[in-house]
């Protein structure tokens, strides 16, 4: 199984690679080789949307979206990070407003303090959990300290 797994895989990136001409049959090969290269190894899967990044990423889910967006975070991609994040956080879902908190962590990441505190304050404005509420609240006060004294 192991070995038809790894064959599927070389096929599909021999495929992405040569359907460049057709946008549409591009995007849907990605799709799957991203399926397929997640199931086996996630840091594998963010190499592959940072090499065709940004191409294709708004076909990708937004619990997907929030994923990469993380995992493009913590590896101080902040700009990769942004861009999935705020795709992210446009979609409802669970993950919506985890993604706001961290979009505004990017522009803070960059010295973009006002707009951290407009995303903050768009995000206390769609009511979010309690524990979402506290932390936007926290880091609320603590960016209007920074800018306003």
């Amino acid at each position: 199984m192991l070995a038809t797994d790894s064959h599927n895989l070389t096929r599909l990136r021999h495929l992405l690679k040569t359907h460049h001409d057709n946008a549409v049959h591009e995007a849907a090969l990605f799709q799957k080789l991203l399926s397929a290269t997640i199931l086996r190894d996630f840091q594998s899967a963010v190499r592959l949307v940072q090499a065709h990044f940004p191409r294709h990423l708004e076909r990708l889910s937004g619990d997907l979206l929030f994923r990469i967006g993380v995992a493009f975070y913590q590896n101080a991609d902040i700009e990769k990070a942004r861009h999935c994040l705020e795709l992210a956080a446009a979609r409802e879902g669970s993950w919506q407003h985890k993604a706001m908190l961290l979009v505004s962590r990017t522009y803070e990441a960059t010295g973009n303090d006002r707009r951290a505190i407009a995303i903050i304050q768009e995000l206390l404005e769609q009511q979010p959990e309690k524990t979402f509420r506290r932390q936007a609240m926290k880091r609320l006060m603590k960016l209007e300290r920074q800018v306003y004294g």
